[in-house]
């Protein structure tokens, strides 16, 4: 009886390696991106200075004079000049 057992065994596990399993690859699908176009707008002074907050004007204005100033090797007594320079150039760029 033993010998059939291990003649069954055998059997067993020749028949295990003939039949290897074939994985399949797993394909992932690439995602397209596409971009949108968008029309430009153009913009008008009007729309300019509503798109602009009152800090994004004070903070453009610190910026230039602070150049201004950095040009000047910082020389006192010229801040409030360079200020009002700045600002009044801004101003104009914004149509104000």
């Amino acid at each position: 009886m033993a010998s059939k057992q291990e003649s069954n065994a055998k059997k067993s596990t020749t028949t295990k390696k003939t039949k290897a399993k074939v994985s399949k690859k797993k394909v992932t699908k690439k995602k397209v991106i596409t971009k949108k176009r968008v029309a430009k707008k153009t913009m008008s002074k009007r729309s300019a200075r509503a798109s602009i907050s009152p800090r994004e004007r004070y903070e453009m204005i610190a910026t230039m004079a602070y150049y201004r100033a950095e040009q000047r090797n910082f020389e006192s007594g010229h801040d409030v000049e360079d200020w009002l320079e700045c600002e009044s150039i801004i101003d104009s760029m914004l149509g104000k």
